[in-house]
């Protein structure tokens, strides 16, 4: 079966099996010599060269004077992007959805590769308990994807403690970056910064960008369609923001994401009366996961038959727990994990056929 990370871990195995080969073919030739010191050595002097390294984030500028030995991280996905480039934090916050070593199924492989076993703790939902993050005597601290917007004053307080790396000040594309819409490049090439890993990150970033393209080449009649990714909270169908990185997602794969008026903020709630904005879209995905009440409210809102896009079947409703945490995750291994759950729905969904049946991913097979 398809682990999330087994097309990256291709890559490297075949680099370790031609290496492998090497060294044997070294051996066989009649040598016996130990590695020399000064190519053993090399990794670590590139590594060590890397630093000291200053990043421009949104904070300001915050210098990383030597490689990280303790990482801490405070938001939701940030560990996962730590997994992938090889570090393995000494602590993490719990997983909102219950899961050990604080990330879910689709990480694990990395997690493991990383040697990782982090400790767990509560982040806190409106402030950072810097008392407790100090105990765990980080050198540096991670919060590029914060579970909630961090104060000046929190951030003098936790720069006290270490180096706080919160997200780019800019994207890739020179443009401010927002809250919770930060690329996965941007964040990913940010992290390796900090953790001398830039050649894992460049890797990694040409992967994930191969695997869009496959999406994209192979679904050419996507280009046009739009779409959104939305839910059901407190009697009220809501929207995200087209800078949400699950909306990123949908537009990495070759959709339009359509921007409804009033999403500069990360969601938006949308009144029963006011559905109709979303009337001309193809698809929407629908995150029904963790609320199982929610497909049957939206679906019993007034204006919900009416949807331009009941027409053309384009409603996905997400309600795998393991899928929506990884769609929300959007790290390295969870878009692997999302790229192969999500193509086949996006295809029944998008083929303007009502009668086709979006079949529902379910992660138990």
């Amino acid at each position: 079966m398809f682990t999330t990370t087994s097309r990256r871990r291709a890559g490297a195995i075949g680099l370790a099996a031609t290496a492998a080969l090497v060294l044997a073919a070294c051996s066989s030739a009649g040598t016996s010599e130990e590695p020399s010191e000064s190519a053993s050595a090399a990794p670590a002097e590139e590594t060590a060269s890397a630093f000291p390294v200053t990043l421009d984030t949104v904070m300001g500028e915050v210098t990383v004077e030597s490689e990280p030995q303790r990482v801490v991280t405070l938001g939701s996905h940030e560990h996962e992007y730590l997994y992938a480039l090889g570090v393995a934090p000494v602590a993490v916050p719990v997983s909102w959805q219950g899961y050990d070593n604080g990330t879910g199924p689709w990480a694990d492989e990395d997690r493991i590769a990383a040697g990782a076993e982090p400790e767990l703790f509560e982040p806190g939902t409106t402030t950072y308990d810097a008392e407790l993050i100090a105990s765990f005597e980080p050198d540096l601290i991670v919060a590029t994807y914060p579970n909630h917007t961090m104060t000046q004053e929190e951030y003098d307080l936790l720069s006290g403690i270490a180096p706080v790396v919160t997200r780019p000040a800019t994207g890739s594309d020179g443009v401010e970056t927002v809250e919770w819409g930060v690329t996965l490049a941007d964040e990913l090439t940010l992290l390796a910064e900090a953790t001398g890993t830039t050649d894992e990150a460049e890797a990694i970033i040409e992967e994930i960008d191969a695997a869009y393209a496959e999406v994209r080449e192979a679904h050419p009649e996507w280009e046009g369609k739009s779409s959104q990714v939305g839910g059901y909270y407190e009697g009220q169908a809501f929207v995200y923001a087209a800078s949400d990185t699950r909306n990123q997602f949908l537009a990495n794969v070759g959709l339009d994401v359509a921007s409804v008026e009033g999403t500069d903020a990360a969601w938006l709630q949308i009144s029963s009366e006011q559905l109709d904005v979303l009337t001309d879209l193809d698809a929407i995905v629908w995150q029904v996961a963790t609320t199982p009440d929610a497909r049957t409210e939206l679906e019993k809102l007034p204006l919900f038959d009416s949807l331009g896009l009941n027409e053309k079947g384009g409603s996905i409703w997400l309600s795998d727990p393991i899928l929506e945490g990884a769609f929300f995750a959007n790290s390295p291994s969870s878009i692997l994990y999302s790229i192969d759950a999500f193509v086949p729905m996006l295809e029944q969904a998008l083929d303007g056929d009502p009668a086709t049946e979006v079949v529902e991913f379910s992660s138990e097979g």
